[in-house]
Formats: structure tokens, sequence, C-alpha cells
């Protein structure tokens, strides 16, 4: 790290917070506003008729989740430089867990092109059937539904470590750190719902929204720490040096 870092890292938190903000615009849009607006469970000729009809939709789905990969990529590397002098060992991990849940989403994006592409009408496409292909659009979103289990998984992994580092650094505020450890399960629990159809039952699908909001707290609040805070300064250059 350059010796400017060492001594104020204020342009590093900086950043961090502005990639936070994105990831909190970018997210809700291609995360949850794309597919709401495109996919009917269960039923794949209706969502390859809405996927036809709202390509802008879905095109703005798709551009939203490249920006998150992106985004995704230079946050960590900044998470990891900004609490690598709590535990170079357990911000390593922390950063290899969401290296690995960026690496899924990117397959991820792989699966809605895939989706797109049985939608489009290509010439090549007519050994298909009209509804073979409607399936083949729906399998595409489902694969692309399992991927989001899954990085959710490893997503809740990073945000406990993240916990961890947060609330032992010193120079970022506790509360954030708790606020992270807590929430951590409930993207877990989300993914393990989907897995054994248990979001039905009401007290767990209550158990992972009260988690769920101890995340958000704790996510909202790093990205607004780190944009408008930073680190504190004196306790930073003592970790540092030691």
């Amino acid at each position: 790290m350059s010796s400017q870092y060492h001594s104020n890292p204020r342009k590093l938190t900086i950043l961090a917070g502005i990639c936070y903000l994105i990831l909190m615009i970018a997210g809700p849009i291609g995360l949850m506003y794309m597919p709401e607006q495109i996919v009917t469970a269960g039923d794949a000729t209706q969502t390859a008729q809405n996927l036809r009809t709202n390509m802008g939709v879905f095109h703005l789905g798709l551009v939203a989740q490249i920006t998150i990969i992106f985004t995704e990529i230079v946050v960590t590397a900044l998470l990891y430089i900004l609490l690598k002098p709590t535990s170079a060992a357990t911000a390593l991990m922390a950063t290899f867990a969401r290296l690995l849940m960026t690496a899924v989403m990117a397959t991820n994006v792989m699966a809605l092109l895939m989706m797109a592409e049985a939608a489009s009408g290509a010439a090549y496409l007519t050994a298909f059937s009209a509804a073979q292909l409607d399936s083949l659009v729906l399998f595409f979103f489902q694969f692309h539904n399992a991927g989001t289990i899954t990085w959710q998984l490893l997503f809740a992994v990073h945000l406990f470590l993240l916990g961890i580092l947060v609330y032992r650094s010193g120079y970022l505020p506790r509360f954030l750190g708790l606020a992270l450890i807590i929430g951590s399960p409930s993207y877990a629990l989300d993914s393990f719902g989907q897995i054994f159809g248990l979001m039905d039952f009401s007290a767990y699908s209550l158990a992972s929204n009260v988690l769920l909001g101890a995340s958000a707290i704790g996510e909202v609040g790093m990205g607004a720490w780190l944009l408008f805070k930073g680190v504190n300064l004196s306790k930073w250059q003592i970790q540092n040096v030691t």
C-alpha cells in the first residue's frame, strides 16, 4: 500500500463509500425489479412473452447486474486494504468469499444472456418448438436463481467475517460490525429457505426478515460511514504502525 494511505486512507474510504452507493442503486434494479417484471413463476410461456415485450427492462437489469460485478471487484479490494491492519488472515478470507460470490454473479449474467438468446427467435433455433424455447427461457432463469442461492451463501460468510473485522478494528464503529455479524445469517437463511421450501413458514420468514434488517443497517451504515466519515485517523495510524 502507498505510504500516503498508511497515514490517511480518506481517498480509499470515499471510493469505497461510492461503491456502496452504486451497489445500493444497481442491486434493487438488477436483482429485484427486473426479475419481478419478467418472470412469472412456473409459467414458461408467460415468462417468455414478458421477456419479448419488456426487453428494455431486461437490458436495464442486465446492465445493472454487470455494474454490480465490476463494482464488487473494486469494493472487495478496497475493503481488504482498509481492514487488513486488523487481521490479514481474516481479511483475506473475507476477500476470497466475496470474490467467489462475484464469480458466481458473473455466471448468472451468462444465464441471462442465454435466456435472451432462447427468446430471440434466431433462425438456428427453429429446430426447437415454441413451447420448448419458452421452457428454455424459464430454465435459464431458474439456473440464474440457483446462482443467486449460491452467491447468497458466500455473501453470508463474507458479511460475518467483515463484521468481525469492523468490530475489532477500533477505527470503525463497533455497532456496524455487530450489525453485520448479526445480519450475516439472513442471506444463508434465505438460500436454505428456497432450497428446502421453508419460506412459507411464518416463523422462519420472520426470523429471516429480522436478520435481513440488521444486515441492511450494517451494510447501508458501512457505506454511509465510509463515504462521509472515514476511519478514526489516530487509531488507523496506530494499527498501521503495529
